[in-house]
């Protein structure tokens, strides 16, 4: 997530682990540190609102002088969505609450996550809560609400702590534009299991409904990250990432064509799905959506060195830019223009069979303590080293020596295979390992094969540093 341009995350919706801020402090991301999802309103059988009453303060202690000391945690969060905010009992908790955080640090600001008011209530209705917090946390409610809530309200301090994807350039705009408005979180950074649904898409045949109305079988997970379930970037992170100038000047994506060619219907949390990939077995001829992100000041597309035409990618054409192109294999390059001089080049290159398997660890060296972790990602690639998106083979990993085999897992969150065994299918050509040292040192082999592909044989250590 450093890598991709954020530069802070809001943990949801619980205290996260001492491994996790270590990290942050390490790698200089800040921290909306949230401690609860409810309070005494229940949202699920079971849930901590059973124990609200009694235990909140003391988890509020454990929590504050637990994490106090990590200079990664710059927000206090004490709730998300609670069922009664619109209500005095709601107000009365959010005092105490803050007030109590206040107690143990005064040193940083206290939020929290509000979706609306409900389904009869009026917005307004919620400025006692926000008025008990020092910075007002809007649930995808920032377009619609900051401009009268600032005249309503000037002194309000205000931040996106959830919004969809497809509101990354407008609430860019906002922040920029509002120095009353923080920042934007986005729901969210990653794919995740639960919430099955959220973020898919539907075909023109079915229509869009949201992860909570009716059966989502076989969906066991959320598709609505920037980056997906096995840690890869989808190019929406790479538009985000330019539209917020962190780095990244170009980008191209082609959207995935439906069955019959007519739009992918889609529910806040999702978009048309998209991948980095020229390689489309069977829509030769047929028109494909090409999307380019650029921080240029326009964008030239070019199918097998012949130019397809000249688009603005400037901020009033919200840095992207949109090309319907017949599909025909080869290179399709997307040129950055400054000046209308080409200054940068993004190719996308049409994939071959796929014939050897790419596996690469996050690094050589594990503890012998049977807690560390090592991540193995696995891509299908032709004769030319590309990325295969079409490689479905099955992957088998053996591992011997110092460690064992954790989990085998793809980016498919509608796939029934199992998670812990040792043979899991390529999904758009990729899949990832998680190794687990024993408790002894020594070499540690990974066979990693497919059928019809080279068989590949990492060796690594467990051993003290």
């Amino acid at each position: 997530m450093r890598a991709e341009g954020f530069n802070a995350v809001r943990t949801a919706h619980n205290p996260p682990s001492p491994a996790f801020l270590d990290a942050c402090d390490r790698l200089g991301v800040l921290v909306i540190d949230e401690i609860f999802d409810g309070w005494a309103k229940g949202k699920t059988k079971h849930d901590y609102s059973t124990l609200f009453a009694e235990e909140w303060s003391r988890d509020v202690d454990a929590w504050v002088r637990r994490d106090r000391h990590h200079p990664s945690v710059v927000i206090w969060s004490i709730g998300n969505e609670m069922f009664e905010r619109t209500t005095a009992e709601g107000q009365r908790i959010a005092r105490e609450l803050a007030a109590r955080v206040r107690a143990l640090d005064p040193t940083r600001p206290v939020s929290a996550g509000v979706n609306g008011a409900g389904k009869n209530g009026h917005w307004e209705q919620l400025d006692p809560l926000f008025a008990a917090l020092d910075l007002a946390g809007y649930n995808y409610e920032l377009a619609a609400q900051h401009a009268a809530d600032h005249a309503r309200l000037p002194q309000r301090v205000i931040l996106a702590a959830e919004s969809y994807q497809s509101e990354i350039f407008a609430n860019w705009a906002i922040v920029q534009a509002q120095p009353y408005v923080v920042g934007d979180f986005v729901w969210s950074a990653l794919d995740y299991l639960g919430e099955a649904g959220i973020g898919r898409v539907f075909p023109p045949s079915e229509p869009a409904v949201k992860h909570w109305e009716g059966s989502m079988w076989p969906w066991h997970g959320a598709a609505c990250g920037d980056i997906d379930l096995i840690g890869w970037r989808k190019p929406i992170s790479h538009y985000r990432a330019i539209v917020w100038d962190r780095g990244e000047k170009l980008y191209a994506a082609v959207v995935a064509p439906t069955p019959d060619g007519r739009p992918w219907n889609v529910t806040p949390w999702s978009l048309p799905p998209t991948l980095p990939s020229w390689t489309w077995p069977g829509h030769e001829g047929k028109p494909l959506s090409v999307e380019v992100y650029s921080r240029h000041d326009a964008v030239r597309l070019e199918l097998n060195g012949r130019s397809l035409g000249e688009q603005p990618t400037d901020r009033a054409h919200e840095f992207r830019a949109q090309f319907t192109v017949p599909y025909a294999p080869g290179e399709l390059v997307a040129v950055g223009l400054s000046g209308g001089r080409e200054v940068e080049r993004f190719p996308l290159r049409t994939a071959g069979r796929p014939v050897e398997l790419r596996v690469t660890a996050d690094r050589a060296r594990l503890r012998p303590d049977a807690q560390d972790l090592v991540y193995l990602s696995i891509e299908a690639l032709d004769a030319n080293g590309t990325w295969v998106p079409t490689a479905s083979a099955p992957v088998t990993v053996e591992v011997s020596g110092a460690a064992t085999l954790l989990a085998l897992g793809n980016a498919d969150l509608t796939s029934m295979e199992p998670y812990t065994g040792p043979t899991r299918s390529l999904h758009q050509g990729r899949a990832l390992a998680v190794l687990r040292s024993r408790d002894i040192g020594g070499e540690i082999t990974v066979r990693v094969s497919a059928p019809e592909l080279k068989t590949v044989t990492l060796k690594l250590r467990s051993t003290v540093r």
